[in-house]
């Protein structure tokens, strides 16, 4: 059995929009910070929004999330979760980040997300993501009729 870990997720507001290169560097400058303390995660940009999910000792998570608190490409951080779990659910990646808009059909990103979130045990993590990948990609939302209306 795993070690438990302590996971922590929150929403932010994105003060500007990073373009593609600015974002790989960010993933990139993460990867190697997190892989040194043991924090593993993943990232998701809709060029107004972040939605990210750290795990690790909680010492470290916390001392990230202050950092994170501090960066000015962040406003309105809200928690989503601050828990103590069985075991990573979040890949054994330091660091994945993905824009919503990434190239490729909605769907496929849309599928990719979900095979990335098969291992979370906590469906309202999972509607979070997911929840916030069609936001981000309205062409994922459909419109449907209520029952009994034409």
């Amino acid at each position: 059995m795993a070690d438990p870990v302590y996971q922590l997720v929150y929403i932010s507001r994105a003060t500007r929009p990073l373009d593609d290169p600015e974002l790989t560097r960010l993933a990139t400058a993460a990867a190697r910070f997190n892989g040194g303390h043991d924090i593993t995660g993943l990232l998701l940009h809709d060029g107004s929004r972040f939605i990210q999910a750290l795990e690790g000792p909680q010492p470290a998570v916390e001392a990230l999330m202050t950092r994170i608190a501090r960066d000015p490409r962040h406003d309105s951080i809200a928690y989503i979760e601050r828990r103590t779990v069985a075991g990573r659910q979040f890949g054994g990646w330091a660091m994945d980040a993905r824009r919503v808009r990434d190239a490729g059909g909605a769907q496929a990103f849309l599928d990719d997300l979900k095979r990335l979130l098969a291992p979370v045990d906590d469906h309202r993590l999972v509607a979070a993501f997911i929840g916030f990948a069609m936001l981000g990609r309205p062409e994922l939302r459909t419109r449907r009729t209520p029952p009994g209306a034409s």
